[in-house]
C-alpha cells in the first residue's frame, strides 16, 4: 500500500511539473501576443472611428442635398407664385365713436364697416371730456384704406380678415381673385374702447397693445405644390390724451399729429405647402411680450378672427384670416 501512495505521488507531483512548464509556456505565449492584441485593439478603434466620420459626413451631405432640393423647388414655385404687396393711406381723423359698442364685433354681429354700423357712430371730438369709470367704455375706431396689388405671374386668391372688405360695388367682401397686375382697393376699420386707449397713454411701457390693432390679409394659389402668404399689419397711436396732466378725465388729441396714428406693413412671410402646418410667431409678438407676461393676453392679439376662428399664420390650405 505504501508503495502504491508513493507511486500516486510522484505521478501527481510529475503532473504538477508538468501543469506548471504548460503555464509557463502559455504565459510567455500571452506575452508575446499581448502587443499583438494591443495593436489590433488600436487598428479596430481607428477603423471604428473613421467609420463614424464617414456616418457623420454622410449625414451633413445627405442633409445639404435635401436643403438644396428643397431649395430648389421652392425657386420653382416662386416663379408661378402671386406676389400680392399691401399699401395703405394713413388712418382717417377724426376717428368715429359708437355709443352702442363697448367692444370690437364679434361672431355674427354687425362688422364695423357695415352700412348700418357706419351710419349709427358718430365723429368724435376733442371738446368732449370722459370722466374716469364714465362713458369710457364706448369704441373709439379708426378706418383706413390700402390697395393690394398682385405683381406676381398668376393669380392670387386673397382673403381679408372679419374687419376689412374690399370696395368693389361687383366684389365679394372678404375674399376675392386678384389677377397678375390688378389693384384691389379695400377698407379696414379696428379700434379699443377709450378707457383701453386711455390706458396706452398713461401706461405706454412696456410698450402697450391697448394702443395698437392688428390685421393679417392672407394669399394662396391654388397649386398642389403653392404658397400661401401672410401680410401683417399693425395700426398703432395715442388718441386719448390727459386733461391738465392728469388721467382722471380725458379727451380726444386736438391734432393728429399729437394721436401719433400710424400704420405698419410688416415683410410679407411666405409658407409652403410642401412644408405641411406650422405656427410662426407674430411679428409683434416680441415687442407686447412683456406687457402680456403682466397683464395677460386677448384673443385679438393671439391672432384670431372675429369669428372666434385661428389666423392663417400658419400652412392650414387659408381655412382663415386674422382679425381683430
Amino acid at each position: 500500500m505504501q508503495i502504491i501512495a508513493a507511486i500516486g505521488a510522484v505521478a501527481a507531483a510529475v503532473a504538477a511539473a508538468s501543469a506548471a512548464r504548460s503555464g509557463r509556456a502559455a504565459a510567455r505565449t500571452a506575452a508575446r501576443q499581448l502587443p499583438e492584441l494591443q495593436q489590433q485593439v488600436e487598428i479596430s478603434a481607428a477603423q471604428s472611428k473613421a467609420a463614424g466620420e464617414q456616418v457623420v459626413l454622410a449625414q451633413e451631405t445627405l442633409k445639404a442635398a435635401t436643403a438644396a432640393v428643397r431649395e430648389a423647388a421652392r425657386a420653382r414655385t416662386d416663379e408661378r407664385a402671386p406676389l400680392v404687396v399691401a399699401l395703405f393711406e394713413a388712418p382717417r381723423w377724426p376717428p368715429l365713436i359708437d355709443a352702442t359698442r363697448d367692444r370690437m364685433p364679434y361672431g355674427t354681429e354687425p362688422r364695423l364697416l357695415d352700412h348700418h354700423a357706419v351710419a349709427q357712430a358718430e365723429a368724435a371730438s376733442p371738446a368732449r371730456l370722459f370722466a374716469r369709470n364714465e362713458e369710457r367704455t364706448r369704441l373709439l375706431w379708426f378706418q383706413t384704406r390700402g390697395v393690394l396689388i398682385n405683381e406676381g405671374a398668376t393669380t392670387a386668391r386673397v382673403r381679408l380678415a372679419d374687419e376689412a372688405q374690399f370696395v368693389e360695388a361687383n366684389a365679394a367682401k372678404r375674399e376675392r381673385l386678384l389677377r397678375p397686375g390688378e389693384v384691389a382697393p379695400f377698407e379696414w376699420g379696428a379700434g379699443h374702447t377709450v378707457a383701453e386707449w386711455a390706458v396706452a397713454r398713461e401706461r405706454p411701457d412696456p410698450p402697450n397693445p391697448l394702443g395698437a390693432c392688428f390685421l393679417t390679409i392672407t394669399v394662396f394659389d391654388s397649386f398642389e405644390q403653392g404658397i400661401f402668404d401672410h401680410i401683417h399689419v399693425v395700426m398703432n397711436g395715442r388718441p386719448i390724451v390727459g386733461v391738465d396732466g392728469a388721467f382722471d378725465e380725458v379727451r380726444l388729441a386736438s391734432r393728429e399729429s399729437e394721436a401719433d396714428m400710424a400704420v405698419t406693413v410688416f415683410p410679407t412671410r411666405r409658407t409652403y405647402r410642401s412644408d405641411g402646418a406650422r405656427r410662426d410667431p407674430l411679428p409683434w409678438d416680441g415687442t407686447y411680450a412683456a406687457w402680456w407676461r403682466e397683464n395677460g393676453r386677448r384673443a385679438t392679439e393671439l391672432g384670431v378672427s372675429g369669428t372666434g376662428t385661428p389666423a392663417a399664420n400658419r400652412a392650414t390650405g387659408g381655412q382663415s384670416g386674422h382679425g381683430t
